[in-house]
Parts: structure tokens; sequence; C-alpha cells
């Protein structure tokens, strides 16, 4: 136990008190003594708290007279336990002694009055010339109550008795009755100070359950996380709520190195920096750093300081290094998932890209899996040959019947001597469907997987019909500069010049391509309808010039978020469109609520003035078969733009699906 029992007593008993705490061994007991004075005045509080030191936590007033009208302690006290006596002289011997010794006419006295009994006999009004009348007048006798713990007191006594005139007796009574007076008192306070304790203890073990219950919910939904700021957010939330810290800080580490930003104070950078373990107290010792690593390796620490419960720290420190693991597990799948998605982006574009660039070269590639029979085509492979993409199963008997029936036995025999692992670059002619002929240009080889494995064949094939031109006899010349400006003019025809996006003609000839491009090939379109919110006001309040800085600044941001595949057109006014190919309704509302947080986080720097921040309302519309063209589409993100406005702007609102079409 860490508190102490204060014993207040009257400076006559202290000496008996003091050795009964020596004899016992009680080193969590204290004795102090107040003045002996009898009551007369009365003690106070202002007095005993100048006998109160700072650990204890029970205080035992011992005495009688001095006692009365002493009232309740006063607020900021420990518990105060007041022992009145029947007479002060209880706390060294019994009842019946006393009573007798009273009883015979005695002058009671202990062993420390006796001490000083010439200061007493002064404090009382007397002086040993006088004092004599005054204890013959109501004593017959001097009795002391010898306790044993102050030496000298015979001679002290015969000097006393022979002051006053007085016989002196003198009582052994020693120290026994004191020790188990005050034992009880003793045992009593340890017992609820071992109870106290013990709730206190139980209370703690509660808490910490508790803690360890919303730790564990908290680490279970963090798993769940793949987006590395939500994780972040979610880890200082647990934290936050774990521990109550009055400062949290997080650092992300890339590379091993701490990523401390301008906000962070220069004292927590450096200590952040410093950070070799897994924890290390903050500077302020009320707080601590707590590495977020995985095998071995860091991916961030955070700064928990300025707890509402610092004593609980330890505690705290413990439960954070249990959890530092799952953190450091959710952050790198975080990562791992960022990674995954911009893998998967890369290749989506890549294959994107090929499609094109096999489009425009006219260049298609197949492969033919020797072991299993299975033959793939590319989508221009099955547009050389005269067919719709994945309109049938690619075979070798479909290619062919393709290929020109003076031409066959040649592409055969090939074909045989690419299976022996030779390769092959070839000119055909090819009939398509409707008739016409035209010349393509194969190319292909054997892959050989193992010893033991046919081959696999890959190849690629171009339509070169159009590159069958006679010779001709002409001149060069160079219009390079011409072309420029073509170009030039081209793009100022199709740009909006203040926001830089695609203009309104251009916007509706590229949806028009791609409503087309997007029914041609089953493939997904959306269409999200923007408008900054309350523009009126803003030119009206900053002016135009101020008008135009929020319009780029809402192309800039809406430019930062959107892929490469993605068009941004300014329709008129304060009124934009964006065009997603390939993406479905769920996927364009996230498109769309992304860009509409965005949008209201960027502000426009004023000179001398708070920066401009704005929203924007939003209306998403997905193709639908029912839908006869671009302006339809159009219309119904416009709709649901308008309910966006009228329902409080600032948010996003996705179009009903438009109803399919009577048959």
């Amino acid at each position: 136990m860490s508190g102490k029992l204060c014993l207040f007593c009257c400076q006559n008993f202290r000496p008996e008190i003091e050795a009964v705490i020596a004899a016992e061994g009680w080193t969590d007991v204290i004795a102090a003594a107040y003045p002996a004075l009898c009551g007369r005045p009365p003690l106070n509080w202002a007095e005993l708290h100048r006998l109160l030191e700072e650990s204890c936590t029970q205080v035992v007033i011992l005495g009688r007279a001095c006692l009365e009208g002493l009232d309740d302690a006063p607020q900021g006290w420990p518990p105060v336990r007041q022992l009145s006596l029947g007479e002060c002289f209880h706390l060294v011997a019994g009842a019946a002694l006393v009573a007798e010794a009273i009883a015979r006419g005695g002058y009671l006295m202990t062993p420390a009055w006796l001490a000083d009994w010439r200061g007493n006999l002064c404090r009382l009004g007397f002086d040993e010339g006088n004092a004599a009348g005054f204890f013959q007048d109501f004593a017959r006798e001097l009795v002391l109550l010898d306790t044993g713990v102050v030496p000298d007191v015979e001679r002290k006594l015969a000097e006393l008795a022979k002051s006053v005139g007085l016989p002196a007796t003198r009582l052994s009574v020693g120290v026994d009755y004191t020790r188990l007076l005050l034992a009880r008192r003793v045992a009593e306070w340890r017992l609820e100070e071992e109870r106290k304790q013990a709730a206190e203890r139980e209370q703690d073990h509660a808490r910490e359950l508790a803690d360890h219950l919303s730790a564990m919910d908290f680490l279970g939904r963090l798993a769940l996380l793949k987006d590395e700021r939500q994780a972040i957010a979610a880890i200082e939330e647990m934290f936050r709520m774990l521990f109550a810290p009055q400062e949290i800080h997080y650092v992300r580490f890339e590379g091993g190195i701490a990523q401390c930003g301008d906000a962070l104070p220069p004292e927590l950078v450096r200590q952040f920096q410093a950070l070799q373990n897994d924890w290390a107290w903050t500077d302020s010792g009320s707080g601590f750093l707590l590495r977020i690593a995985r095998a071995g390796e860091p991916l961030g620490a955070i700064a928990l300081d300025r707890f509402a419960f610092p004593k609980f720290r330890n505690r705290y420190l413990n439960l954070a290094l249990s959890c530092a693991e799952v953190c450091g597990l959710t952050i790198e799948n975080a990562r791992t998932y960022r990674r995954i998605q911009e893998t998967e982006e890369a290749l989506r574009m890549s294959e994107q890209h090929l499609k094109m660039a096999q489009a425009i070269g006219h260049l298609g590639h197949w492969e033919w899996d020797m072991n299993t029979g299975a033959i793939r085509w590319s989508d221009e492979t099955y547009r050389i040959l005269g067919y719709e993409p994945q309109a049938l199963i690619p075979s070798y008997d479909t290619f062919f019947r393709v290929i020109h029936s003076d031409d066959r036995t040649r592409v055969a025999n090939r074909i045989d001597q690419a299976r022996e692992g030779n390769s092959f670059d070839i000119e055909y002619r090819i009939v398509l469907p409707d008739g016409r002929v035209r010349v393509v240009h194969g190319v292909g080889e054997a892959i050989f997987l193992g010893a033991d494995k046919p081959p696999k064949l890959i190849g690629t094939l171009q339509d070169v019909t159009t590159q069958e031109q006679p010779e001709v006899l002409g001149v060069i010349q160079d219009i390079t500069d011409r072309k420029e400006l073509e170009w030039k003019l081209e793009q100022e025809a199709r740009t909006d010049v203040l926001t830089g996006c695609a203009n309104r003609r251009y916007f509706l000839e590229l949806a028009g391509h791609e409503l087309a491009r997007s029914r041609r090939y089953t493939k997904e379109l959306s269409v999200l309808m923007l408008d900054l919110d309350h523009f009126k006001a803003v030119n009206d309040l900053h002016g135009h010039q101020v008008g135009d800085l929020a319009l780029q600044k809402l192309a800039q941001v809406c430019r930062a978020i959107l892929r490469g595949e993605d068009a941004i057109g300014r329709l008129g006014g304060e009124e934009f469109a964006i065009l997603l190919p390939e993406t479905g309704g769920e996927k364009a509302i996230e498109v769309a609520e992304r860009l509409r947080k965005e949008i209201a986080a960027a502000q426009v720097a004023l000179d001398g003035k708070p920066p401009l921040r704005f929203t924007t309302s939003i209306g998403v519309a997905t193709v639908a078969p029912a839908d006869s063209g671009i302006d339809t589409v159009l219309g119904r993100a416009d709709q649901a733009l308008y309910e966006a406005k009228r329902s409080g702007r600032n948010r996003v609102i996705a179009a009903e699906t438009a109803p399919s079409i009577a048959k």
C-alpha cells in the first residue's frame, strides 16, 4: 500500500504513540502532535492542516477536551475519524485504573508532561513559588502514569513533588494498552485500504477488459479496409477511443523514411525521425510514439500524447503494442490493394491501347494451343476475317474456310512447318463473308512449353490490301508547318478557351462516337452532368474574374481525378458534362461522389481575403437500351442534376433507369 495512516494526538502522548509505531514496525503509520491546550482554545482545522502530510489516506484524531467543538473535516481532506476518549489518559491506561487514581485525589500526569513540568506550570500561570497552594487545594497526591518511554522521570517526579508539597506515586503502565488501542485502528485502516485497492483493481481490470474488447472489435473492422487513408483514420479513431489522448499525430513511412509534413511540430518531427525501436516515450513523458511495421519494415508511426488519465500510460502502451501488428498488416494490405488496382488499371489501359493500335493498323493477333486445340482471336482478327468480335468460336476449320482456295495449300504447309519449330511469314488472300477479297500478311512462330508437350503457335494477322498501290512518280514537299497550323486550328475549334475542356460541339461529337462504340462492343457507358452551386452569387459578390477562376479550378480538379479515356466538356456557363467509358452505374456514382468531395475541398486564393470555396451538384445517368441517342442520356443526367439542386445542392443524384422499349 502506498498511502499512510496519520495519527494526530496531544503532544503529552506523542512519545507513547511513536514508541508503539516503532516497536510494531508500522512504516505506513505517522504520528503528529497538536498543542496540549485541553480545549482552551479548541482545536481548529487550519491548525491541524499544518500536521497533514500529502501521503496520508486517512486521519485518526485522538483526544478528549481538545476535540470538543471540532466539526466535520472540510473539503480536500482525506477521510477523518475523531476518536474522543472518556479521559485523555485512556490513551495509556485503562478506564478503571484512571478512575481509581482520580477518586484518591490524584493529579494524573504523563511522562511527556512531567519532562517539562516547569514549562507546564508557567503555561498554567504559576511558578515554583506559588504553585503549591493551587495543587494542594484540589489534589492529595501526584500520580505519574509511567509508560517507560521517557528517561529520568523519577528525578523529575521528586522535584515536582517537593515544589508543590504533595506526595508522589509512580504507576508503571507501559505501552501495552496504547498498543492494543492503536493496533485495532491500524488494522481497520489497512482493511479499508485493501478493500479500496481491491475495488480499484477490479475496476482497472474491468476497464482493461473493456479496452481489449473494444480493440478487438476495431481490429476486426480494420482488416476489411482497403484504402490506406481510411485505414489510418480508423487507427487514429481506435486509439482516440481507447486512450483519450489530447494530441494524436500519424506519420507515413515510405522506404523506411518518415514522410513528415509541414504541419507537424518540429520537436515531433525530430522524435519521429529518431524512432529506432517499436516505441518511445514522448518528450513530455505523458505519452508515447508507436511504430507500425510489417515484417520489420516501418510503414508508419503514431504519436499519442497528453492522455486524459496519464497514470494508465503503461497499460495503454502494452495494449497499443498488441494492436500494432494488426495495424501494420492493415496498412500493408491497403498498399498491396492499391498496387494491384494500379497494375490492373495499367493492364486495362495497355489492353485498351493494344486494341486501339490493332484497330488503327488493321493488325490482329491469335494463339493456337496445340495441346488442347483451343484457338483465341483478338477483336481485330475477327474484324479482318469479316466477323463481329466474339460472333463465333474460333477454330482451324473456320479459319481455313476464309482463306482463298488457291492459297490454302501454301498456308497449310507453312503452318505444318511451324509445328516443327519453324517460324513463318506469308501473304495470302482471304474471302470475306460478303464476297470481298482481301490480302493479309501473316506472321507466326511456335513456343515450346516443355520437351513432352506440343508447342503453342502465336502470330499476327494484318490487312495489307490498302498497301498494294501501283508505283508512281512525283515530288516531295515539306508540309510540317502547314500540318501544325491545321492541328492548332483544329484544337482551338474543339476546346473551351477558359477551362481547356472540350467545347459543347466537340463534346457532343465525342459522346456520339462513344455511344456508338459502347453499343457495338456491348460496353457500359455513363454520363455526369455537373453544375457549380450558387455561381451567380459568386459572380455578384466577387466579380466575373473570380467566377472564371472558380470554373478553371473545377475543371482542374476534374482532370486530376478522371482517367485518360474519360472526357470532360463545358456545355455552357457553369454547366459541365463528363463521359465515363466502360463504366456502370455504381462505379459512376463513386466517381461522382469523389469529384463532389474534392471540389468541395478545393479553394481559390483571393488577394487580401479568405479563400473562396464552392460546391457542385451532379447528376448521373448510365446508357440504357431504351436511350435513342446521346441527347436522351444527357437529358436524364440533366434531370438528375435538377433533382440534386432541388434537394439542397452539393450532392449526387442518379437518374432512374430508362424504361424498356415496348415490343
